[in-house]
């Protein structure tokens, strides 16, 4: 699910690939910021590996523990640390064209609830969006004319990872999930592609 999102951010800042097989120093071209996706991302290093794929081995990502953080939300990348990180490795690697930003999605599934009106849940929504917002905002007032991702999120399939986990009640997504009512694979999907389809509008 990854790759699809990331050959489009490399097609989109990349205008002539290179093939060359010869050693390369690194240029940064992407700023990987944002909650697990970004944490795993990061870890995995799988930017590099999709640049490596399409022959653009001297191209690469940053990120760093500072503002990859596992189970942010949006309201801690409009904190002073965070922020400030963005902007320094913004200022300090001008290579830089584009922010991958992978955040929202603990908003949304940390408070909904399949019991919601779709009143309450467009009430929701519209405040993670604020903040959605502002944080992309602040990032392009870093950089006049940077480019921001905002991937969106696929596939979240709490219900068969942990009702198939063999102590399910110790399965470390097993309270957000509860506390969403227990949905199964079909809702959550379902709400994921109705934030994605509102945000675009």
């Amino acid at each position: 699910m990854y790759r699809l999102i990331l050959v489009a951010l490399v097609l989109c800042f990349i205008s002539k690939p290179s093939f060359s097989q010869c050693d390369e120093t690194a240029e940064p071209k992407v700023l990987l910021v944002g909650d697990s996706w970004a944490f795993f991302m990061n870890t995995d290093g799988t930017i590099n590996t999709v640049l490596d794929k399409w022959g653009m081995s001297n191209y690469t990502f940053i990120s760093n523990a500072t503002i990859a953080i596992s189970g942010a939300q949006t309201d801690d990348f409009q904190k002073q640390e965070p922020q400030d990180e963005i902007r320094a490795q913004l200022l300090a690697n001008p290579t830089i064209k584009a922010v991958h930003l992978s955040i929202g999605g603990n908003d949304f599934l940390g408070d909904w609830n399949r019991t919601m009106t779709q009143g309450q849940t467009d009430t929701l929504l519209d405040g993670v969006f604020v903040r959605l917002d502002s944080v992309i905002r602040f990032v392009e007032s870093c950089r006049p004319g940077i480019q921001v991702f905002w991937p969106g999120y696929t596939y979240t399939n709490f219900k068969e990872v942990i009702t198939e986990f063999a102590f399910p009640t110790a399965h470390p997504f097993y309270s957000t999930w509860h506390s969403m009512g227990d949905p199964d694979f079909i809702e959550i999907n379902n709400l994921q592609n109705y934030v994605s389809s509102k945000m675009d509008s």
